[in-house]
């Protein structure tokens, strides 16, 4: 399964692209994990799901903002109405000198640091939506003024993380994407159940031995580990949006040991899975 290649086309008599997009869903990798030259600003305006970029995977929800570099494979994946604004630009979309004048110095430094993907926190959130706000408003020279001041701000904010590993993002080949995307669909179509390497391994057309050295290699996290955070993950929403016991979301996501579900959960969480819903249960009161 190759990965997709996203061909941005120029907008006409613009240098980046500003766009709206807006889908009923979208629930399959396959449809979704994607790579392209331009950097890009996403902003969710509404949906929930996951959010896949380079070798990390997490849950996305209403207003998540995230910087993604050239070409760093990404997709967001969902079952619910998604509402999002993308922003995307060359680097050198001014021109080739223009990223070099010295007014400019923490905006390179931003796109440099983009090629492992950085995710925005709310501190930053508020002058950044309105800042986008305005630049899909707007047209020509004010929409160009907006977004200078919305690049300039995320550069220069630091209540911001790195969203994968610098190792990632360096080392990221074409051919290598394509066997991790097949790993991640496989593991969201079977998490719930017993999830064989033996079968995974075959599709990848390797040994399960080179399959542990793969992923581990690709990802710097062992398959059970990647499991477990799709796991836990899938817990976490049962716990806040269900009355069901412990035991029947432990048995529901996957595991069928409770002692080993509550370890795993709170080494991923810091919190056990009776702890994280009592805490959800008070931010909600």
């Amino acid at each position: 399964m190759k990965p997709e290649y996203e061909k941005i086309f120029d907008p006409i008599e613009k240098s980046f692209v500003v766009k709206q997009i807006k889908r009923a869903n979208r629930p399959l990798l396959s449809q979704a994990w994607h790579f392209h030259p331009e950097i890009e600003i996403c902003f969710t305006k509404k949906s929930n799901g996951k959010r896949f970029v380079g070798n990390q995977i997490s849950d996305y929800r209403e207003g998540d903002l995230v910087l993604l570099g050239s070409n760093l494979p990404h997709g967001f994946t969902t079952d619910d109405y998604c509402d999002q604004i993308v922003i995307q630009l060359n680097e050198d979309f001014l021109g080739r000198t223009f990223i070099n004048k010295p007014e400019l110095r923490s905006v390179k430094s931003l796109f440099s640091r983009a090629k492992r993907g950085l995710e925005y926190k709310e501190t930053v959130k508020k002058k950044a939506t309105k800042l986008i706000s305005k630049i899909v408003k707007k047209n020509g020279f004010n929409q160009l003024i907006y977004l200078l001041e919305l690049l300039k701000h995320l550069a220069d904010s630091n209540d911001v993380e790195e969203i994968c590993t610098k190792e990632y993002a360096v080392d990221f080949k074409e051919s290598e994407l394509s066997r991790t995307k097949l790993v991640y669909a496989h593991i969201m179509e079977n998490f719930r159940k017993d999830v064989s390497v033996k079968e995974i391994a075959e599709k990848l057309n390797i040994s399960e031995a080179s399959f542990y050295k793969f992923i581990k290699k690709q990802t710097s996290k062992t398959y059970t580990q990647i499991v477990n955070e799709f796991r836990a993950n899938y817990a976490s929403k049962l716990l806040i949006s269900t009355d069901k016991t412990i035991a029947q979301i432990c048995f529901e996501s996957g595991y069928n040991n409770v002692s080993y579900f509550n370890r795993k959960f709170k080494k991923i969480m810091d919190l056990t899975p009776g702890e994280f819903r009592k805490q959800f249960s008070k931010r909600q009161n």
